[in-house]
């Protein structure tokens, strides 16, 4: 169980109608009440692989890393985690030898952790973290505290009646599909699954966006930047 003070500071976190502050205050908590020096946030998208960054904090500061945008396939320990639903920690060398070098030097990356963000079994983003003390391995137990954290803080900014997080990745591929011009016959074979099944991703994005066709939900999905 998470400490008293930090179940409340998720609370806080749920409180708050900026969604500025409450990034902010999601890496924010990962700093001063966990040892890290600093915190990373990013968004994923598990449609397109992107993870752009939101902000970053470390004891003195917040910082905006709106400018960092990566396809994670492309950074295997990074992919890794998201993939597996699982933190990794990486020590120095790891760190050095997988991550790209722009962004070692940039930050001055030694040793780092990557905590992926799962809400309704889906993971919506990560968190990077640079330990205070970057030759003392940060354990198991560390980990899943803060992944734990990081769930109930994440889940705390969700409006659940949002179309965003209802719908499964299946959902969004078809409706991807539907906006790039596809019918139901071209997106079966590239789906690997029968038309019928495809209908029934369809119908069920439709029912779950509260919408009567097609159109309608593609509309949504694309405000919702579900899909591009």
């Amino acid at each position: 169980m998470l400490e008293e003070t930090l179940m409340n500071h998720v609370k806080k976190i749920s409180h708050q109608n900026d969604m500025a502050n409450k990034t902010q205050m999601i890496v924010r908590g990962c700093v001063d009440f966990f040892s890290f020096q600093r915190a990373s946030l990013f968004s994923y998208s598990c449609l397109t692989g992107m993870g752009e960054g939101i902000c970053a904090c470390t004891s003195e500061d917040i910082f905006s890393l709106h400018n960092v945008k990566e396809n994670i396939h492309d950074i295997y320990p990074i992919h890794q985690a998201v993939i597996n639903n699982q933190p990794i920690y990486l020590t120095i060398q790891h760190t050095k030898s997988s991550i790209p070098a722009k962004y070692v030097k940039r930050f001055a990356l030694s040793s780092l952790a990557i905590i992926p963000i799962i809400v309704n079994d889906m993971v919506i983003g990560l968190v990077l973290v640079d330990p205070i003390h970057a030759d003392e391995p940060v354990t198991k137990n560390d980990l899943m505290k803060l992944s734990h954290y990081l769930k109930l803080a994440a889940s705390s900014t969700i409006d659940f009646a949002s179309p965003t997080y209802l719908l499964s990745k299946r959902e969004v591929e078809v409706l991807q599909y539907l906006a790039n011009g596809l019918g139901i016959k071209q997106m079966a074979p590239k789906m690997r699954v029968s038309e019928y099944t495809v209908r029934d991703h369809i119908s069920s994005a439709i029912r779950k966006l509260g919408v009567t066709h097609r159109t309608e939900a593609v509309a949504v999905a694309l405000r919702q930047k579900m899909i591009m």
